[in-house]
């Protein structure tokens, strides 16, 4: 079986724009939150959000996270695989059989704009969902298996300089940088499994490459909920960013 590359990330980090460059690609098979569909929709769910909303929604009853695990492994025989996924939805099965399975990578975003991002749309946000302390959990599980941090991008990083932090990522996991997946024609469909109501994607379908996007959210101090979940998110935030890739940004003087 291939490695799966899988990218570990949390909500709101840009990360579904990076999933799109390794579609575009046209070199490997992608899957959008697949553990991320078992942990609310599965039979073996640890989280209630959809059927709170919409308590006729159909439980997946043959979707599980092993099962979706299985389907991965069976698609890395065929080929090479990425998934882009979030710590919290695995955190429970990372045994050391689970974890063999990946090439592990981590995309971080400053807590910042990953709250204020997720509370617009999830004002009932649990701190668990915003999943910084287990993506931190699992960074370091890896790094002590490993011997070795595994690689680290920080969302804001590479946006300010799109090419040199996607051509950082695949030097640091080995894959060959494709420049013409940096863009893509405007797409209406909805790259996820759920309906994307809260239009959590509405920029991205509207986008033509990997660059940053405006933001118009309300501020962390206008809710003390938010203060709270940035306040416990920051520390597992500041540990990982220390472990970010370095990426080497063209020197804007020198461009006519």
């Amino acid at each position: 079986m291939n490695k799966i590359l899988a990218l570990w990330a949390t909500p709101r980090s840009t990360s579904t724009a990076f999933e799109r460059v390794m579609s575009n690609r046209g070199d490997m098979r992608c899957f959008h939150e697949p553990y991320n569909e078992a942990y609310y929709r599965g039979k073996d769910r640890r989280n209630d959000r959809y059927y709170v909303l919409e308590p006729d929604l159909e439980v997946k009853q043959e979707l599980t996270v092993r099962s979706v695990h299985q389907d991965m492994a069976r698609f890395a025989t065929t080929g090479p695989v990425f998934v882009k996924d979030f710590a919290y939805s695995i955190i429970h099965i990372a045994d050391d059989a689970f974890l063999d399975s990946f090439t592990h990578t981590f995309l971080i975003r400053d807590p910042a704009k990953v709250i204020t991002s997720m509370h617009t749309r999830w004002p009932d946000i649990s701190l668990s969902e915003i999943g910084f302390e287990d993506l931190y959990t699992l960074f370091t599980r890896i790094a002590d298996r490993e011997g070795k941090a595994p690689p680290v991008i920080d969302s804001d990083e590479m946006l300010s300089s799109p090419n040199a932090g996607m051509a950082r990522y695949c030097e640091a996991t080995g894959i060959t940088f494709i420049e013409k997946a940096m863009e893509w024609e405007k797409r209406d469909e909805n790259p996820t499994w759920n309906t994307d109501i809260d239009g959590f994607h509405s920029a991205l379908r509207s986008s033509t490459s990997l660059n940053k996007q405006p933001r118009n959210y309300p501020p962390l101090e206008s809710s003390a909920a938010m203060m709270r979940l940035y306040e416990a998110s920051k520390p597992y935030y500041d540990a990982l960013y220390k472990y970010q890739l370095t990426i080497d940004k063209p020197n804007m003087t020198d461009v006519t």
